[in-house]
């Protein structure tokens, strides 16, 4: 049975990312600053929704995540200043996401998956490392084994248990991957065009999997899998 999200919720979700990329691109800030947000708020309350029907601890720790992720929205709509509180609340939410997808199986859930994982991050940071700020180095590092770490937890972990829930989550967790890598790559290395676009879609259509991952969470803790 596929994992989903209330109808009217997942519309309200898409009419507020609409709203948001309209903000940007108008431009108009007021719609960004309210829209934005509330597109986070509106999938903290997809899992919610999931969380108090099925008192999982999946739900749970997804509500944490996506809770962290609604501070870490907010603070990164003035990235010059808060862009490392913003980090930091996404770190955060990374932890929690990890913690989510660690009730049901082991970790690392599949050990080829988490290396191909990391080594593609390695990567990816020293191809941004010439261009970053010596004071972000080092947050940015911690940041990128975390973020890989999560999403491929939620990958490995698919690959074990293969319900569609878990296959709505690690799609969302590498989607998010790619909206965090594109936006370091615009913000550290080099602009893109159509950047609000390309970093946003990814982002809340991931968040979107994996609000709705929770929807048919099983109650309660379940021993993990070897």
């Amino acid at each position: 049975m596929t994992a989903r999200a209330p109808f009217p919720l997942t519309l309200a979700v898409i009419l507020a990312v609409l709203l948001t990329l309209a903000g940007y691109y108008w431009p108009c800030l007021w719609i960004v600053y309210v829209f934005k947000p509330l597109a986070t708020v509106l999938l903290v309350l997809i899992a919610t929704s999931s969380w108090i029907s099925n008192q999982s601890a999946y739900a749970q720790w997804i509500v944490v995540g996506l809770i962290f992720s609604l501070v870490g929205d907010v603070l990164l709509m003035w990235p010059h200043q808060y862009f490392l509180p913003g980090l930091a609340a996404f770190l955060v939410a990374h932890v929690a996401y990890l913690v989510a997808f660690t009730r049901d199986c082991k970790f690392p859930a599949s050990l080829s998956i988490w290396f191909a994982y990391v080594v593609a991050a390695v990567v990816f940071y020293a191809l941004l490392l010439p261009t970053l700020p010596p004071g972000l180095r080092i947050p940015v590092a911690v940041y990128a084994a975390l973020l890989s770490t999560m999403a491929s937890q939620a990958m490995g972990r698919s690959s074990l248990i293969k319900t569609s829930s878990a296959q709505q989550a690690a799609v969302g967790a590498l989607l998010f991957l790619l909206s965090d890598l594109l936006l370091a790559f615009d913000r550290f290395r080099r602009p893109l065009v159509w950047s609000t676009t390309l970093i946003l879609v990814p982002y809340y259509v991931g968040q979107w999997l994996i609000a709705s991952s929770a929807s048919d969470a099983g109650r309660g803790d379940a021993p993990a899998r070897e």
